[in-house]
């Protein structure tokens, strides 16, 4: 990116799991450097991604998926999204916002989600350049494009807007958090059957992380 404040850097794995020395910690420094990753990890996708920025929503996509997700909130993964997204007092009326928080809801993880904690685990592992190298790679590639935790890592390893590589021990770790989401965002329309990228997903899943990250492409 130009601002070289807003550049969003891959760290090993390994570096990310484990902080040595707790006595330490400085929750108020942890949270500010946490937020001012999300904002240069939403400031990335804006400026990479142009064309979903500017696209409408594919509202004959977006109102089934909508319902599917109101319908069937004690099924899975939706229960999880629900508790996930912090809907306490029920789902979001607007299709958009609910589709967007379901969508975004185990990377924000404004609540607890009743998954495992080997599953949370998993899943929060993953950092910001993880996520924005997978989506904008995918957003790349275009509708139809492939969609396995395989692919997710290929295009996160790739994206040219990430700063730093992959270790080779990251692969195993990275996959599986992808693991976890790629059937999540199957279930909320993302993806198709065959794992592929859909219309929905194009425009929808930039803005969910997005609001995960407490911002807005739009």
């Amino acid at each position: 990116m130009s601002d070289k404040d807003d550049n969003v850097t891959r760290l090993p794995t390994s570096e990310v799991e484990g902080y040595d020395d707790l006595l330490e910690f400085d929750a108020d420094e942890f949270l500010r450097e946490w937020q001012e990753a999300d904002h240069a990890a939403v400031g990335l996708l804006r400026e990479a991604l142009p064309e979903v920025v500017s696209a409408a929503a594919p509202a004959e996509e977006l109102r089934p998926a909508a319902e599917r997700i109101r319908d069937r909130l004690r099924d899975w993964p939706y229960r999880h999204l629900a508790a996930a997204a912090g809907w306490r007092g029920g789902p979001p009326a607007e299709d958009e916002v609910l589709w967007l928080q379901a969508t975004g809801a185990l990377i924000a993880m404004n609540g607890e989600s009743g998954l495992g904690t080997h599953e949370e685990s998993a899943l929060m592992t993953l950092q910001h350049a993880d996520w924005a190298g997978a989506v904008i790679g995918l957003a790349r590639a275009g509708v139809g494009a492939r969609a396995w935790p395989a692919d997710l890592f290929d295009y996160a390893d790739t994206c040219a807007e990430i700063e730093g590589s992959y270790d080779p021990d990251d692969r195993e770790p990275v996959e599986q958090g992808f693991e976890l989401i790629v059937p999540v965002w199957e279930a909320v329309g993302a993806l198709d059957e065959h794992r592929r990228l859909t219309p929905l997903g194009h425009w929808g899943l930039p803005r969910a992380l997005a609001w995960a990250w407490e911002g807005s492409l739009d």
